[in-house]
């Protein structure tokens, strides 16, 4: 009887040891919740490719190697405007982008900045929109308010979460450059680049937007009859209007806010002898000259 119970004992023992094993098995398997993209930056180093004339040669740069440079880590909160348009928070942490292409030897002469991602999106950047000009995160952009600016930033973020403003709920995820606002009006969303890969830089002259047309062309017109701005890249670029005689900044009337809701461009009723004076502004090029058109009640 000693010795049964003894293999009795044994059997049980290894009875719990092997169900033991299974469930540690399946607890590694299914438990825990990794927050979006964060496991792929543990399984895999970022990279990002830097090819163009405009760097003195061309090179690769990890996530790590970008950590590395002196006085380049960046966080902050950032307002944007998307193309619907809606106005949203975000919160990241990067690597400046100015210090990221400094380490990449960009040259004097450098005015283009193309920016790709893995998924085929690119977006391209004059060298005074993206490292000379000054930008801001805006506390009051739902508001259009702009007194509380603070200045921040470009960055290839590797931590980032929109719709928050707290630093502590960024995540690891794809790099993504994020470009803030240069003032409380500019829609700015659509030129985030996600999953970087590479960054092409030239000597190349960026020129300058086409000019704004209109119709009906300018001349005589009935009161009360509307004129629209026209443009061949109307998703690309944003056009500012004035009407009474001053030269269109970006506190103009936006003639295009919307790519996504076409009725939230509203033509220009004339109802009196009108100028109608527009700058074209868009990512990628300078602004364009500023057209002048004069229409007069019949």
């Amino acid at each position: 009887m000693k010795q049964k119970s003894f293999f009795q004992a044994v059997g049980i023992i290894l009875g719990m040891i092997i169900i033991g094993c299974i469930l540690s098995i399946f607890g590694c398997s299914s438990g825990g919740h990794t927050p979006s993209g964060q496991a792929g930056n543990t399984t895999r180093e970022e990279v990002v490719h830097f090819t163009g004339n405009g760097l003195m040669k061309e090179s690769r740069m990890t996530l790590s190697q970008m950590l590395e440079l002196p006085n380049a880590h960046f966080e902050h909160r950032y307002s944007l405007i998307n193309n619907w348009p809606n106005e949203k928070m975000l919160v990241a942490r990067g690597v400046k982008i100015s210090e990221i292409l400094k380490a990449a030897g960009i040259k004097d002469e450098a005015k283009c900045i193309l920016v790709k991602g893995e998924d085929g999106y690119e977006c391209s950047y004059t060298r005074e929109q993206l490292l000379e000009t000054k930008r801001f995160y805006f506390p009051g952009v739902r508001e259009r308010e702009a007194s509380r600016a603070e200045l921040v930033e470009p960055i290839i973020a590797y931590e980032y979460m929109e719709d928050s403003e707290q630093l502590s709920e960024a995540r690891a995820d794809r790099l993504c450059l994020i470009m803030p606002q240069a003032y409380v009006n500019e829609q700015n969303q659509h030129s985030f680049v996600k999953a970087v890969s590479e960054i092409h830089v030239t000597v190349d002259d960026p020129g300058k937007w086409e000019v704004a047309t209109v119709y009906p062309p300018a001349g005589n017109i009935k009161k009360g009859d509307s004129v629209k701005l026209q443009h061949k890249h109307m998703g690309k670029v944003k056009m500012y209007y004035t009407l009474d005689g001053s030269m269109p900044g970006e506190n103009a009337t936006l003639y295009n806010p919307s790519t996504y809701q076409p009725e939230l461009n509203q033509p220009i009723v004339i109802n009196q002898d009108t100028c109608i004076k527009v700058v074209v502004k868009g990512f990628g090029k300078y602004d364009s000259d500023m057209a002048e058109y004069h229409y007069q009640i019949k």
